[in-house]
């Protein structure tokens, strides 16, 4: 049986000055069984500045760090998917 996962699109303004948008899945919304299969290193929860948050990236595949500062949240967007979503993502699937 799969999961239905809750994951967003959204943009922000990186460090350089570039905007990037993406579509990822927030920690709390992910299965524990997927971030300890894909979690590598220490387990040391990294310190981040506020505003900053690690997300799971669905394009790359991977964990990058979304800026919630730079964000025009009014902008971020929610989405329902399949659980199959999170290593088979295709955005011109978005509903």
């Amino acid at each position: 049986m799969t999961n239905n996962i809750k994951y967003y699109r959204g943009t922000f303004t990186k460090a350089s000055g570039e905007l990037r948008t993406m579509f990822f899945v927030r920690t709390e919304d992910l299965p524990t069984t997927f971030i300890e299969t894909n979690t590598k290193g220490t387990g040391k929860t990294r310190n981040l500045k506020e505003g900053l948050e690690t997300v799971w990236d669905l394009q790359s595949k991977s964990w990058r760090t979304f800026n919630w500062r730079t964000a025009n949240t009014e902008e971020v967007v929610t989405f329902q998917g399949n659980e199959n979503i999170l290593n088979n993502f295709n955005n011109t699937n978005v509903q």
